[in-house]
């Protein structure tokens, strides 16, 4: 067990900077964003996207939810963060 310990903890530290940032929504949890909510986190559940970019969730549940429609939910979210209204536009068409 000590040794996947310190296989993770070199690994992190090799490939850590490639996710350095901050993460996407300013910490907001992305389902909520999708849903038209915010919810701020501490980012201790996140998902390192397509884009390389890094999206924190309110718990573990939320990100199985968000991942199940990924390329969809990050639309939603993405409209949401530029401007709540867009979200209901975005709504509206589907």
């Amino acid at each position: 067990m000590k040794f996947f310990s310190l296989v993770f903890a070199v690994l992190f530290c090799l490939f850590s900077t490639a996710y350095a940032g901050d993460p996407e929504f300013g910490g907001q949890c992305a389902l909520g964003m999708a849903e038209g909510q915010k919810h701020a986190t501490d980012c201790s559940v996140l998902w390192v996207g397509p884009d390389d970019k890094i999206y924190c969730f309110a718990n573990q549940t939320a990100k199985q939810k968000f991942l199940q429609a990924p390329k969809e939910n990050l639309t939603r979210a993405q409209a949401f963060w530029e401007d709540p209204e867009n979200l209901k536009k975005l709504i509206r068409r589907e």
